[in-house]
């Protein structure tokens, strides 16, 4: 075990995730963000004193998410590269550490058996990092065109983290650094004159990067959701009559404290009630004056914004509208593309009808219009 040695993590999570098109590290998996799943594995092993994490313009996202977690002692922004970063998690440690585990945000996989033997390593040589061997032959191309040479895969390893280093020695190395685009944190060890041992590291150990590095998604019935919807409003005149986001030319409008777009109040509803997360009036209750006149397709990307922090997407929606008149074939095709857009799907998996009601009972009557919805979500967890 690591005597008289106090051993920190500094979690690296200031990327700003352009190669995924979205923030990988408060994307939900196995219903936690990615973040919480890599400091987690830090804050509960035993060797860890305590964990700082470096966050770049999400650090309020960061903050939120982490929120709970055991052994973190702050959560600070980081700089324009990474090795900016990497030393303002080093100067919020606390002046008793000795060692420091540097850990990529994005690398939630690695297991305690890796971090207890990296930190090991380091405590006797000074610095010291996981790597597997390379399994593809690796071939070298300046332009992309042609093959210039190729390298030896017996020497050929590809590093991983946590890469831990003692602290008194990465200081002293990081003064001499004159290029402060290093990607990989035993590389300022390494340029500064220090060897770094390599520990066996683990292919499972990978960083998510894109989104082929996402672990594999389970798409059974356990990961979908039913959710139905219901609304219904009355006609009046002097109200503009919205449906699916479409204003439809008539003589009279839905009377409601939003616009009463009442299929989209029928959607929402499918969608909360899928992801048991109640429905449009305790979400958008209409006591609220911020809400008077609201746009309902701008309260449905708020709501689908929740269902992406729970880890939902939408497979498809189907609704009908129950309106004896206007008309609305025409309109049909113009809901569903305003709809699929706000949802952030495609056309075909948005089905919108209409009927009328023969006449009967309160829309059939002509008094106002009602809309059935149900849809079906994906949960994102993982195997």
């Amino acid at each position: 075990m690591i005597d008289n040695e106090k051993v920190y993590a500094v979690i690296v999570a200031a990327g700003n995730s352009s190669r995924i098109g979205f923030d990988k590290l408060t994307y939900i998996y196995d219903n936690s963000p990615v973040i919480c799943h890599t400091v987690s594995k830090f804050s509960s092993h035993p060797l860890i004193d305590g964990v700082v994490i470096v966050a770049g313009k999400n650090i309020e996202n960061i903050k939120d998410a982490v929120k709970g977690i055991e052994k973190i002692i702050a959560v600070v922004e980081g700089g324009e590269t990474r090795f900016d970063s990497v030393r303002c998690g080093i100067n919020s440690l606390p002046a008793d550490a000795n060692l420091v585990a540097i850990q990529d945000g994005a690398r939630p996989f690695l297991s305690e058996r890796l971090i207890t033997d990296t930190i090991k390593k380091a405590s006797q040589t000074g610095a010291a990092a996981p790597a597997v061997s390379v399994k593809d032959t690796i071939k070298v191309s300046s332009n992309g065109a042609y093959i210039e040479k190729t390298l030896t895969r017996s020497e050929l390893f590809a590093v991983q983290t946590p890469q831990v280093v003692k602290l008194e020695l990465y200081k002293k190395a990081a003064e001499k650094v004159t290029d402060k685009n290093i990607t990989d944190d035993c590389a300022v060890m390494e340029l500064a004159g220090y060897k770094v041992a390599l520990v066996e590291g683990e292919y499972t150990n990978h960083k998510i990067t894109t989104k082929e590095d996402l672990p594999q998604r389970n798409e059974g019935v356990n990961n979908m959701r039913i959710g139905h919807g219901y609304d219904v409003h009355r006609l009046t005149a002097d109200r503009d009559l919205i449906l699916g986001g479409i204003k439809i030319p008539y003589e009279k409008g839905l009377l409601g404290h939003s616009d009463a777009d009442v299929l989209v109040h029928a959607i929402i509803d499918a969608l909360l009630g899928a992801a048991a997360m109640g429905d449009i009036g305790g979400l958008f209750p209409d006591s609220d004056e911020v809400y008077k006149g609201a746009d309902s397709i701008e309260l449905l990307k708020e709501v689908m914004k929740k269902l992406k922090t729970k880890g939902y997407e939408v497979v498809n929606i189907d609704s009908t509208i129950l309106c004896q008149a206007p008309k609305l074939a025409g309109y049909i095709m113009d809901m569903r593309k305003e709809i699929s857009l706000a949802i952030n799907a495609k056309t075909e998996d948005v089905s919108v009808k209409a009927t009328t009601e023969e006449k009967l009972g309160f829309t059939g009557s002509g008094e106002g219009i009602s809309a059935h919805a149900v849809c079906i979500l994906r949960k994102n967890d993982f195997i």
